[in-house]
C-alpha cells in the first residue's frame, strides 16, 4: 500500500508494505519520494517525480503512475488534485488519516478516529500520545508507575490535551469531574434474587412486628442469600458483603428468635466504641420484646469527667449480650462458661479483624473455645473485606453467603496535588460543594476526611470552619462526651464534616456520602488495601444517599519508603484486598493453649494434636505445655490438664507471656520494685506530643523537618539541646527547660534516648492522678508547664490501661502468695480509679 499526503504544493508518497494490519501499526517506509504536479487543459499531471532512499533520485513521471497502480492507494484527508489525478487514471483509493508526529520521526502510522487521541488541533497515534504523556509525567514529577492511571484516562476521554490538563497547576478539579474520575462501582441490583415480605418469615410475630416497626418490611439481597443458606435452621454462616448492605440484619435474623426462646444471643466487636453503639441500638430495639441487654466490654474503671462509666453487668441474666471479643474472652478465660448457658448464637463483626498481628490470634482462639465449649452453638461472621472468603469459611466449618453489590452506586476520584496547603484548600471546596447537595431521601451531603495524625484532624477541622464549613476533629483521644457530641451533631445533621483517623474506619456509624482522603499514610505506613477498603465503605447509606463519592488527594513527590503517594494511590484504587490470614508467634500460641485449658475448652493432653490440627501454631505441641507447666500455670496428672491459680491470673489479665514473667520474677526478686512501677514499665504513657506552637517554632529555626511525638528520637535530640533552647521564644524556653529537668535529667549512657523519659511522663501522670486531677485537668497541666500535648481521652484510656495492669499484677501476687503486694496493688488501683 502506499500513502499520498499533501505538503505544501508538493505531495509526499509513502510505501509502507501490505495493508493488513496496518491500522494502529507503526511502520518505517521503504523509501520516501514526492511528486509535484502542474496544472494542464486535461487536468493535473505529474510534472516531477523524486525519490529519496539512500539518496536522491528524479524518476520519470511514468514510475510515479506504475508504481500507483501496483499499490492500494491511500490519500491523506481532502485533497482535491490528488483526487482528480488518480480519478482520471481510473486508480482506485481511499480516504485515511496518520498521525503527524510519527512522520518528523520518519514513520507513517495510519489511524482512524476512534483509534487516536485529539492533541494541539491534531490526533495522533497512540504511541506517540503515550510517549508525550510519559515526557509530562516526568516533567510534572510524577511517579512514571502512574503512568497505568493516565493511559486509563487517555482511553476513556480520547484526548490527551484533557488529560495533560489534569497535571497542571491550575487545573480545577472540581470543574472537571470528568477527568478526576477513576471508576463507578455500580449497584446493580441482581434480578435473580426475589423480593421477600418480612411476614413471611418463620419468626415470631412480635419480632416481625418490630422489625416492620424498624422500616424493615422486605429482605435485603444478602438477607435473602442468608435465609437460603440456611440462616432460620441453624446453620453457621460468614457473610461478606459491603458496608450498608444489611449484614447487622442477618445476626438479628438468627439471635433474636433464639433469645426469644430462652437462648442466649451475643453480638461481638472489635471496638469499646462500637459496642456501646450497638448496645444502645438493641436496647432501644428490642426493651419492647421483653428481652434484657448488657455490654460486656470491661469495667470502665476511672472516675472522669466527661468519660461513660461502663458498670459491671452479669451477663448470665441477661438475653441480649453486646460485648467485645476480650469481653466474653474473659468470662471463658475465668472458667465460668456456665454464665453463658443455653448460648444460642454469636455474631463476629468485623472478623476480619483475624488478620491483626496481635488480635487475630486471639479472636482465632476464642472462636476455637466458643466452638468446642458449645458445640450447638449457631456462629455467624460478619465483613466486608475477605479475599478469600471460602478459606475462612472453611476454616470454622461455615457455609460462605457473598454478595458483591454496593447498596448504592460509588464514584471514585483521583486527584494529584503539589502540597498541604493545596490539600487543604481541595478539602474546603469538596465538603462545601457536597454539603449544599440533597437526596432524593432529604439529606443533605456529608463528610468524612481521613487523615493521619490526631494534630492533622483538628488543623484541619479549623482550616475548614475558617472557610465556612461546619466540622469537627474526631479519634481516639477525645473524651466519651466529646465523641458523642460530635456523632450526634453529624446524625442531626448540625455538622457537614469530621475529620478523623483510622478511628472511624473500624465501624462507627458516620452516615457520610462522600469520603476523602487527605493522605494516604496512616501514622507513618502507607494505608493498607483492607484498611482502605474499610475507609471507602464508610461512603453512601441506601437509607441516606443516592450515591457515595471518594476523593484521593495524591501529592506528588511525597515519598515514604521508596514509594510516592501518587503511586500508592494508584495502586490502591487498581488494587484488591489482601487475603485474611492468620499469624501465630510461638508466644501467641502458648497464649492460646493456656487460655483453652483455663476455660476447660482443652483438658487432655492426648488430645493435644487433634485440638490443634487446623491452627498454624509455630512450635512442638508437647513441649509448649511442658514449658507453661514449667512457669507454673497449668498441672499435668495423668494426661488431665489443669490451670493453677497463678495460670488463670495471667490468661485472664490478657498478659503477653514475657509481661506474666516480669511479674512473677519482679514480685519475687530483692529488693522489691513497686508495684506502681511494674504497671506503667509495662504500660508507659506513649501519646505526648509536642504542642502545635512549640513545634512549629522548632521546625522554623531548625529549618528541619521532625516528628511531633515527644519519645521520638528526632524530638528528644532536638529538645534536649541546650543551644536550640536558646533559639526559642522567652515564653518557649521555660516549657522546654521543664522538660529538660523534669524527664531528661538522667546519668543514663543512652540519654536522652533512653526510656526515663518515657518512665518519668507516666510517672508524673499518676502523681497527678493520686493528687486527685482529672484527666482533663492533667492535660491543661501538661500544656501549660511543659507545652506538651496529651488528649483527656488518651489520658483516660492509658490510666484505665495502668488500673488493669495493677489487676494482673494483684492477681498474680495472690497466687503466687504475696499478701502484701495484692494489697498494695488494690490500693493504688482504688486511688488511680478516684
Amino acid at each position: 500500500m502506499i500513502i499520498i499526503t499533501k505538503k505544501n504544493k508538493i505531495r509526499e508518497v509513502y510505501p509502507i508494505g501490505s495493508p493488513q494490519g496496518a491500522l494502529n501499526s507503526r511502520r518505517k517506509p521503504e523509501f520516501y519520494g514526492y511528486i509535484k504536479f502542474k496544472e494542464t487543459p486535461k487536468g493535473p499531471k505529474i510534472n516531477r517525480f523524486i525519490v529519496k532512499n539512500q539518496k536522491e533520485n528524479i524518476l520519470p513521471p511514468q514510475e510515479a503512475v506504475k508504481l500507483l497502480r501496483k499499490q492500494a492507494v491511500f490519500v491523506v484527508g481532502k485533497d482535491a488534485q490528488t483526487e482528480q489525478f488518480l480519478d482520471a487514471l481510473n486508480i482506485k483509493y481511499r480516504r485515511t488519516q496518520i498521525c503527524p508526529h510519527c512522520t518528523l520521526e520518519g514513520y507513517i502510522t495510519i489511524i482512524s478516529s476512534k483509534s487516536s487521541y485529539y492533541h494541539h488541533k491534531q490526533r495522533i497515534c497512540r504511541i506517540c500520545a503515550e510517549e508525550e504523556l510519559k515526557r509530562e509525567l516526568e516533567y510534572q514529577g510524577l511517579d512514571k508507575k502512574t503512568f497505568i492511571n493516565f493511559k486509563r484516562l487517555l482511553h476513556k476521554t480520547g484526548n490527551l490535551d484533557q488529560v495533560l490538563e489534569v497535571m497542571h497547576p491550575k487545573f480545577n478539579p472540581l470543574k472537571n469531574a470528568e477527568l478526576t474520575l477513576y471508576d463507578t462501582i455500580s449497584s446493580l441490583k441482581d434480578k435473580t434474587i426475589p423480593e421477600i415480605d418480612i411476614n413471611s418469615l418463620k419468626i415470631p410475630r412480635i419480632f416481625k412486628q418490630s422489625l416492620k416497626k424498624q422500616g424493615n418490611d422486605k429482605l435485603l439481597p444478602v438477607q435473602y442469600l442468608a435465609l437460603q443458606k440456611g440462616l432460620l435452621e441453624d446453620e453457621n454462616l460468614l457473610v461478606v458483603s459491603a458496608t450498608a448492605s444489611g449484614k447487622t440484619l442477618i445476626g438479628e435474623l438468627a439471635g433474636i428468635p433464639a433469645a426469644l426462646k430462652g437462648q442466649k444471643f451475643i453480638f461481638l466487636t472489635p471496638l469499646v466504641a462500637l459496642a456501646n453503639q450497638k448496645y444502645r441500638d438493641f436496647k432501644k430495639k428490642y426493651s419492647s420484646l421483653n428481652l434484657k441487654t448488657a455490654i460486656k466490654v470491661g469495667r470502665s474503671r476511672i472516675k472522669a469527667r466527661e468519660e461513660i462509666q461502663i458498670p459491671e453487668v452479669h451477663v448470665k441474666t441477661t438475653d441480649l449480650v453486646v460485648g467485645t471479643y476480650e469481653g466474653i474472652d474473659y468470662l471463658l478465660r475465668s472458667g465460668k462458661s456456665e454464665h453463658l448457658q443455653d448460648l444460642g448464637v454469636v455474631v463476629i463483626d468485623e472478623i476480619h479483624s483475624l488478620e491483626y498481628e496481635e488480635r487475630g490470634p486471639r479472636l482465632n482462639g476464642l472462636i476455637k473455645r466458643l466452638k468446642t465449649i458449645f458445640p450447638h452453638l449457631q456462629l455467624i461472621g460478619l465483613s466486608a473485606t475477605i479475599k478469600n472468603p471460602q478459606e475462612i469459611a472453611g476454616k470454622f466449618q461455615m457455609k460462605l453467603v457473598e454478595y458483591e453489590h454496593r447498596p448504592v452506586p460509588l464514584e471514585r476520584h483521583l486527584i494529584f496535588t503539589r502540597s498541604e496547603e493545596e490539600k487543604k484548600l481541595l478539602l474546603s471546596k469538596l465538603s462545601r460543594q457536597e454539603s449544599k447537595k440533597k437526596s432524593s431521601k432529604g439529606y443533605q451531603g456529608q463528610t468524612i476526611i481521613f487523615t493521619n495524625s490526631r494534630r492533622k484532624t483538628h488543623l484541619i477541622a479549623q482550616h475548614l470552619n475558617r472557610h465556612k464549613v461546619k466540622a469537627a476533629a474526631y479519634h481516639a483521644g477525645l473524651s466519651y462526651s466529646q465523641k458523642e457530641r460530635i456523632e450526634k451533631s453529624f446524625s442531626k445533621q448540625e455538622l457537614s464534616t469530621v475529620v478523623t483517623t483510622a478511628a472511624l474506619s473500624a465501624g462507627v456509624d458516620f452516615p457520610a456520602s462522600q469520603v476523602l482522603f487527605e493522605t494516604l499514610l496512616m501514622g507513618n505506613k502507607w494505608l493498607s488495601p483492607n484498611a482502605f477498603s474499610q475507609m471507602v465503605g464508610r461512603s453512601g447509606r441506601p437509607t441516606y444517599h443516592d450515591r457515595g463519592k471518594v476523593y484521593l488527594l495524591a501529592e506528588i513527590g511525597l515519598n515514604l519508603e521508596e514509594e510516592t503517594e501518587d503511586l500508592k494511590a494508584v495502586e490502591l484504587l487498581e488494587g484488591d484486598v489482601d487475603p485474611v490470614n492468620v499469624y501465630y508467634s510461638e508466644d501467641d500460641a502458648l497464649e492460646q493453649i493456656l487460655a483453652d485449658i483455663c476455660a476447660y475448652a482443652l483438658k487432655d493432653s492426648k488430645h493435644l494434636s487433634d485440638f490443634y490440627q487446623d491452627l498454624p501454631l509455630p512450635l512442638d505441641l508437647d513441649q509448649a505445655l511442658r514449658n507453661i507447666e514449667a512457669y507454673g500455670w497449668i498441672q499435668v496428672d495423668d494426661h488431665h490438664l489443669k490451670p493453677t491459680n497463678l495460670g488463670r491470673a495471667v490468661s485472664k489479665s490478657f498478659l503477653k507471656i514475657e509481661d506474666a514473667y516480669y511479674i512473677q520474677e519482679n514480685l519475687q526478686k530483692k529488693p522489691k520494685i513497686g508495684v506502681l512501677d511494674m504497671a506503667s514499665f509495662l504500660e508507659p504513657f506513649t501519646s505526648a506530643y509536642l504542642s502545635m506552637r512549640l513545634h512549629r517554632q522548632l521546625t522554623q529555626i531548625l529549618k528541619t523537618k521532625f516528628s511531633t511525638r515527644l519519645q521520638a528520637d528526632s524530638t528528644l535530640d532536638i529538645i534536649s539541646s541546650g543551644e536550640n533552647l536558646a533559639k526559642l521564644d522567652p515564653g518557649l524556653q521555660e516549657p522546654v527547660l521543664n522538660i529538660q529537668i523534669d524527664f531528661l535529667s538522667c546519668k543514663c549512657k543512652e540519654s536522652p534516648f533512653c526510656y526515663c523519659m518515657e518512665k518519668k511522663l507516666s510517672s508524673q501522670i499518676i502523681k497527678s492522678r493520686l493528687n486527685g486531677l482529672d484527666p482533663v485537668d492533667i492535660s491543661r497541666r501538661l500544656m501549660s508547664n511543659y507545652q506538651i500535648q496529651a488528649y483527656p481521652g488518651d489520658i483516660f484510656s492509658w490510666l484505665d490501661a495502668v488500673v488493669r495492669m495493677l489487676d494482673a499484677v494483684r492477681r498474680i501476687a495472690q497466687a503466687i502468695g504475696k499478701p502484701k503486694k495484692a494489697k498494695e496493688c488494690a490500693r493504688m488501683i482504688k486511688s488511680i480509679e478516684g
